[in-house]
Parts: C-alpha cells; structure tokens; sequence
C-alpha cells in the first residue's frame, strides 16, 4: 500500500522517505482529531495491555552515538523489566553490533526481532525490536556525523510517534540524536522536542528536566504550602526540583523575540499540571528573570515589565502559588536548597546549567504539553566515546522509569 504522509510536515527527506515501504504495516491512517494533552488524559482503554507493565517505545538514537550502546546495558537491568516492558525501535543489525564490544551483561541478552508492538516479549535477557531500519555497523562510522544515521534516527522517532498516538504504546523514550547529522540529511528540526511537536501536530510543547525524585511529593514542602508559608531554605534542603523551558533551542541572541505573555503562561500551567498529576497537589513554582538583577527596574532591560511579570501575575490569580520573576542567580541556590518543586528558565542555558551541574547523569528530559509521553536522557551522543563500550546508561534507566510513572 502507498503511505498517505500528506498530513506530515513537507521538510521530511528523500533519506527519510526511503525505506517507509518497510515500516508501512506499522501504520494506520492517522488523520484524526488532536488528542488531548498528556499532562491531563486519562489512560485510554487502546493502551490498557494484559500486563500491568506499560509498553514503552525506546528509539534507538543515533547510530554513530552511544544510543544503542546506553540500550543494550539499560536493558541489561531486571528492575527495567519490572517496571515496563521496552521495544526498542531501529536497526537490529546496529543493536547486535553494539552487543558484541559491551562486556557486562550483554552475552546474556538475546535481540527478538519484532513486526509489530504487540509481538514483543516484555522478558527480561530478551530484547524487543521492532525493525524499521536497515541501517547496518558497516554503512557508518562511530563518533562522527553521518547523514545515514541521522536519518535513521529521524525515522524511529517518527515510528514511535506514530505508534503512541495509535494507542499501541503506552510512551516513548529516546536516546540521543545529533542535530547535524539531522540537518545535512535535509530535515530541519533543532531537537527532539520540536519533531515531536510536528509529528504528533502539537503547536505548544514544553521542555522539562529534572530528576525522578523532583516528581515525588516532598512532605514537608506540601506541608508549608498549605499553611502559606514561605520554606526556609536551611530548613528543607530538598536537592531535587525541576526546570522548565520558556525557549529551547535557540540563539541566544533571538530569545527576547521568542518570549511572550501566552508562552510564559502556558510554560508555567503545563509545568503544575504535570507535578499535579505526579502527586504534588499544591506545586510550588518559581519564575526566572531573564537579565541580571531581574532588570534593576528597566535598567538591564524591559522583558520582566513587559512580558514575566504580567505572566506570573496572570497565574497567581488563576493558580495558585508562584513566585517571581527573580533573579536567577539566587535563584536556583534557593531551588537546590529546596524552596520549590520547579524553576521556569527563560532559556536554554540558564536552566541546563545549574541543574546538570546538581544531578548530570540521573536527569530526565520530558516533552510535556504533546498528546502522548516522552522521555530521554540527559546527555547527547557523547561521539568522543561512541564504540569504546564505557558509556553510563543511568540516565537512560532513569528515563523509562519516569515514562512508567507517567503512564499511571
């Protein structure tokens, strides 16, 4: 059959469209009504599996990366399989490969090569794949930038994309991509984040880092928010809170175009409402200021007057406690020191930093606002290690098990 991809954004490759004859029994027609939100459905009786574990669609990366590398030895791990059960989504023949230079565990590991989601296994020393690329070892060279492998990448995001919105996996986690490799392969998407938003036609989505822990009610926090007090930082020393992202990737340089009152707003209710479904019940959030010194009354300059402050203030009315804007430098030592769940940063770096610094190699980046559940690592394809067999795949693990909480 011919694949109706119409609905799709044009920027899609002649690299990408090859192949889409081989993963065409994946798909069904998906042109239908946006589903609603993630951060506020309820389980649809399509993604209620026999099993209690939620089926989590894990794409494999790039190829030339330590993706698949982080995937063989997360999924090393019993304790994965007793939270989930991962279909890896790529090219067996790249898996096998990276089977063969892991020393711990991987011997044991058996790759079931799969057709459909609902084939898979769920068995732990049995890794599902669903083989949408025939991607193999010898076609690529690992630790540089690769057309093919980006391309590859590209393709299981779109087939894990397509199979949650179908109802046939309950999530998605991916491991890392290079966005130049991406790029030169035609497709001009600056993240995962993005291409998620244009798969799944999402106009608004909203980048989020933070460790699992930061999604775990912390009592003594919720306790002070009732009381509407304001919790001294010596007192609670809560290391684990999350970031959310008003811009992502971006120049520097264009970020006070991107910011807006609709956008900070929206930044910020999406960020409650998925700490709210976590357990928080009162979520305590923080806005960043942009400039230093939160703008020193329009002297470093005019975005707090014209767009944070009007946007914290809209919240407060219709939500419920929020602070800010403040100057981030303060900022977050009062966010590690545990003052509040979330921080909202205005750009890329300025929430990157702090928090990777804190807890880099056990975050977890999630894509909220889309209409299904994504998670990834913290890390990118790490090219300089690719192949060596030392990679850490803690932040892969940490991953799925925030897309199996989500998925409750």
């Amino acid at each position: 059959m011919t694949r109706d991809i119409s609905h799709q954004p044009s920027v899609v490759s002649r690299q990408l469209r090859e192949g889409f004859d081989k993963s065409d029994r994946l798909f069904a027609d998906s042109r239908k009504p946006k589903a609603e939100s993630h951060s506020n459905r309820e389980p649809s009786a399509k993604t209620q599996h026999t099993t209690n574990r939620p089926k989590i669609g894990l794409t494999m990366g790039d190829a030339a990366g330590i993706g698949p590398e982080i995937i063989i030895k997360a999924l090393g791990h019993k304790s994965v399989y007793s939270m989930c059960q991962p279909i890896v989504i790529g090219s067996p023949a790249i898996l096998q490969d990276a089977c063969q230079f892991i020393s711990a565990g991987a011997p044991e590991l058996k790759l079931n090569v799969i057709k459909t989601a609902m084939q898979a296994s769920g068995t732990h020393g049995i890794i599902d794949v669903l083989d949408v690329s025939s991607l193999s070892p010898e076609e690529i060279c690992r630790g540089t930038i690769d057309v093919r492998a980006g391309a590859a990448a590209v393709k299981a995001i779109e087939v894990a994309a397509h199979l949650a919105m179908r109802g046939e996996l309950d999530a998605i986690t991916t491991a890392p991509i290079c966005k130049s490799a991406i790029n030169r392969a035609g497709i001009p998407y600056s993240g995962h984040t993005e291409m998620l938003a244009a798969f799944t036609n999402t106009p608004d989505v909203v980048m989020m880092l933070c460790t699992p822990e930061a999604l775990t009610p912390n009592p003594t926090l919720e306790a002070t928010t009732r009381r509407g007090e304001v919790t001294s930082p010596l007192e609670n020393k809560r290391v684990d809170f999350a970031v959310s992202f008003v811009t992502n990737h971006i120049a520097l340089a264009d970020v006070p175009k991107h910011l807006s009152i609709p956008r900070i707003v929206n930044v910020i209710q999406i960020t409650q409402q998925v700490l709210i479904r976590c357990g928080i019940s009162e979520p305590r959030l923080v806005v960043a200021a942009l400039n230093p010194h939160a703008g020193e009354n329009g002297m470093f300059g005019e975005e707090e007057a014209r767009f944070i402050h009007p946007a914290v203030a809209k919240v407060q009315a219709q939500n419920g406690p929020i602070d800010g804007p403040l100057p981030a430098d303060v900022l977050f030592v009062k966010a590690h020191q545990g003052q509040w769940h979330a921080v909202i940063a205005m750009y890329h770096d300025q929430g990157n930093i702090p928090i990777k610094l804190l807890g880099f190699g056990k975050l977890v980046n999630i894509t909220l606002g889309l209409p299904i559940i994504r998670t990834s690592v913290d890390h990118g394809t790490a090219f300089d290690i690719a192949g060596k067999g030392i990679a850490n795949e803690s932040s892969l693990v940490a991953a799925l098990n925030c897309a199996s909480r989500l998925t409750n």
